[in-house]
């Protein structure tokens, strides 16, 4: 499992990412920023959701290379 747990953060983050970009670019009365908070402003989602997006990824990454450096 700690080896599969990196992947699946920087999958986590690349789908937030596709999401957040798939949201973005349609125009919508509210955009659903995390769990029930919403928002009507495009950039503020885009802000917020790149964010968390960011938050995986770099865990990710940081586990993968703590994990190559390990073996």
């Amino acid at each position: 499992m700690k080896k599969i747990l990196p992947f699946i953060y920087i999958i986590i983050g690349v789908l937030i990412i596709y999401a957040t970009i798939r949201s973005f670019l349609l125009d919508k009365d509210t955009y659903r920023v995390l769990f029930g908070f919403h928002t009507e402003n495009k950039f503020i989602f885009l802000a917020i959701r790149s964010l968390f997006a960011g938050w995986f990824l770099v865990d990710g990454l940081k586990k993968l290379k703590a994990l190559k450096e390990d073996e």
